[in-house]
Formats: C-alpha cells, structure tokens, sequence
C-alpha cells in the first residue's frame, strides 16, 4: 500500500484537486444511480462523474483530478483498493494533492484500507447499505 500524503490546508508545492468534484465508483448500476442521485440533490453545485470499475476510475481521475472519489472496493477490472493504489501513484508522480477517497463496501475492508484510514482522515470507509444523509454529510464535508 503506497504511503499516504497528509495535505495541511493552502499547502504550497502541489496541484491541488478539482474543488467541487466527486467520482463515484461502483460496478453496481443501481448503486451507480442512487448515489449519483444523493450527490446532484445535496450537492448541486458539485460535478459528479461516474466509473463502472477501478481501471475506469483511474482514466477518470487522471483527466478531472476530482476533490473525492466514492469507492467501492469489490469490482471487476480493478477493484477499489488496487485503484486507490494507482491513484496514489499518479499523485506521487505528477506532484499532486491526493483526493479524499470515501471507501463504500459491503464486506469487512482489508487490513489495508483500514491502515489508509487511520493514517489519513480525509479517507474513511462506509459500510453498505449506507443511509443517504450519512452519505451526505461524508461527502458534503469533503467536497468543499
């Protein structure tokens, strides 16, 4: 697991994040449409995109460089974790702030991602079925 970045606020040196963008990611259509739906209602000034897996989420990442990414962590291609793992990586290498990640699944995370979150508060993971207003407020609070 790469090492995480611990951005202070109005950190220098860094490119930092597309404000107001959020990636959501998700092989589960229904899943995709319900969170894309809590974010343009709570969010509506936010640009939300979406990927169908990891390897998708990457592609997008690299074009936008969104402020938080909605992960889920068991999908096709590329899961969650080996995703983060790569995004972490173009941050490292191109000098950029790494987004807030917001890990969504419903299985006991790895110990990596648990290890991801304790070192870095902009990470957190939520466990599935998730209520839209906890949704809500992880996202509103790291969009900003």
């Amino acid at each position: 697991m790469p090492e995480q970045q611990n951005i202070p606020e109005g950190a220098t040196g860094l490119t930092p994040v597309s404000r107001k963008s959020l990636l959501i990611v998700d092989d589960e259509r229904a899943i995709r449409d319900v969170f894309q739906r809590v974010a343009a209602y709570g969010l509506p000034d936010c640009r939300v995109d979406v990927a169908v897996n990891g390897a998708e989420a990457v592609e997008f990442f690299r074009a936008v460089h969104h402020a938080v990414i909605l992960m889920d962590l068991a999908m096709p291609v590329m899961n969650g974790q080996e995703a983060f793992a790569e995004i972490s990586d173009i941050c490292k290498s191109e000098g950029w702030e790494m987004p807030a990640v917001i890990f969504c699944t419903g299985f006991d995370p790895p110990d990596g991602i648990r290890e991801v979150v304790r070192q870095n508060s902009r990470h957190c993971v939520l466990l599935k079925p998730v209520d839209h207003d906890t949704l809500l407020e992880e996202l509103a609070s790291r969009v900003q």
